[in-house]
């Protein structure tokens, strides 16, 4: 319902980045420009596929880099000279164009670099100091971000399309797979790296997972504190209203109707089933026949060929693609990566079928769920044992409309998944599903508002009336 105004522009036309990318000028569209880097003038996800030289491919493995077009397996092949690639041999480095045997030959400068044999006056000459073997030329890429104001990193300026800035440190860029962990960088093809409450961690297990800011391994456990500050509130527009008679929708004040909500800066009826407010941005659907549903605050239409990936910070709509599944926003393909609790691994797990669970914002969960029984429950702590997340929650409202049902206990204890379902914050309240086998579903992203809590009550109880 917003008009273009406010979109960054790519070249003379205004985009999305939600749902699409700029690079050089061009428009690529059905890659969010959050999770894409750009190869020329096209943009493509660093997930799954590299650009080598101009050329956009797909990876085989994690632990792939490019030599001059091609792209080589860094565990079994080496590159020479920037785009010749031998397989990597025992004891055998670069020299130049070409490999050797560095217990019966040397590399020497004579002036170009050349293989020679060890008696050779010029290895007498030759330091291990030299950089002898190029392991692949960097990838070919641009920023897909526009250039603005000069940015800075505590107090030194930085080039977002080359840097990162990790509260106050400054590490290089090495794609778009490279981010921050507290003070610390990493890269998500990382082996045996775990980020946990903002602290980077090293050489950990493999089976080493974070649960609730608390490290769990096959050896042991360590606990540490975190907190999470709350949202606050604001005025209206800096002036004051009367909250009987009107309604406040980001500063905006609004005369008050009768079922009406805000979404975003606007006022909507919600019973009416042809608009659709995807968070904060009002749609539409009149065309549609109502067939859609939102993935953050853009519109994902069915049959679409579209799927939607979404985690606590963004959703983002990706073009389906076989053997590909969500992982948070992320979107992965599942020869390459396993997924975990939302939290991606560069250990591929064969025959792995994993469960499509996305979590929503609560308003969008109106008003399918108050038909079921659901709750809100306040995650108090959670626990690791045999890939089940064992979970205390402190049930603060039940929604059940056809029963009634009163809480007897505010007390829950809940088994999840572990890999199977989303991460879960401590100190932080959600929509669950109780089943009809007694087993419950997390539903919801994060509740922080009390307003998106009185709106889901008012609109299940006033549709049971």
């Amino acid at each position: 319902m917003e008009g273009s105004h406010h979109l960054p522009h790519c070249g003379n036309v205004s985009y999305n980045i939600s749902g699409s990318s700029c690079c050089n000028g061009t428009i690529t569209l059905g890659l969010s420009q959050l999770v894409a880097d750009c190869c020329g003038s096209v943009a493509y996800n660093p997930l799954n596929e590299i650009c080598c030289n101009g050329r956009i491919l797909t990876q085989s493995s994690t632990h792939v880099k490019c030599c001059g077009k091609d792209m080589y397996l860094t565990a079994t092949h080496l590159c020479c000279g920037g785009n010749n690639i031998f397989q990597r041999k025992e004891n055998h480095s670069c020299c130049g164009k070409e490999t050797y045997d560095k217990t019966t030959h040397c590399c020497c400068t004579n002036p170009a670099l050349e293989v020679k044999p060890k008696h050779e006056t010029c290895c007498s000459k030759t330091t291990g100091k030299k950089k002898e073997c190029q392991q692949g030329s960097p990838p070919i890429r641009s920023s897909t971000l526009p250039k603005n104001l000069e940015l800075k990193c505590g107090t030194k300026p930085f080039n977002p399309q080359e840097e990162m800035c990790c509260s106050g440190n400054l590490y290089k860029k090495a794609s778009a797979l490279t981010k921050c962990c507290g003070v610390d960088s990493y890269t998500l093809s990382d082996d045996r790296v775990l980020c946990c409450n903002g602290i980077l961690y090293r050489n950990v297990s493999e089976q080493s997972e974070c649960v609730g800011g608390v490290i769990y391994t096959p050896a042991n456990t360590t606990c540490q504190m975190s907190t999470r500050p709350r949202l606050g509130e604001h005025c209206c527009g800096g002036q004051t209203i009367n909250h009987r008679t009107h309604i406040c929708c980001n500063e905006h004040s609004h005369i008050k109707m009768n079922g009406n909500f805000c979404c975003g800066s606007e006022v909507y009826d919600h019973h009416n089933q042809f608009l659709r407010c995807c968070s904060g941005h009002l749609y539409n659907l009149t065309h549609l026949h109502g067939k859609a549903e939102c993935c953050g605050n853009l519109l994902l239409q069915y049959n679409n060929n579209q799927t939607c990936c979404s985690s606590s910070t963004n959703s983002i709509i990706y073009d389906t693609k076989p053997n590909h599944h969500c992982c948070g926003h992320y979107y992965y393909n599942t020869s390459l990566w396993s997924c975990c609790a939302e939290r991606l691994k560069p250990t591929p797990k064969p025959n792995s079928s994993p469960e499509e669970y996305r979590l929503k914002p609560l308003t969008d969960l109106i008003p399918e769920m108050c038909n079921k029984t659901v709750f809100f429950g306040k995650v108090e702590s959670v626990a690791l044992e045999n890939y089940q997340r064992h979970v205390v929650l402190k049930v603060v409202g039940l929604v059940d409309v056809k029963s009634e049902k009163v809480i007897k206990d505010p007390w829950l204890h809940v088994s999840l998944d572990h890999c199977s379902s989303p991460a879960t914050d401590d100190g932080m309240t959600y929509l669950w599903e109780e089943n009809h086998n007694g087993k419950y579903k997390l539903l919801s992203h994060p509740v922080d508002l009390i307003s998106d809590i009185h709106m889901f009550y008012f609109v299940c109880y006033q549709k049971k009336g």
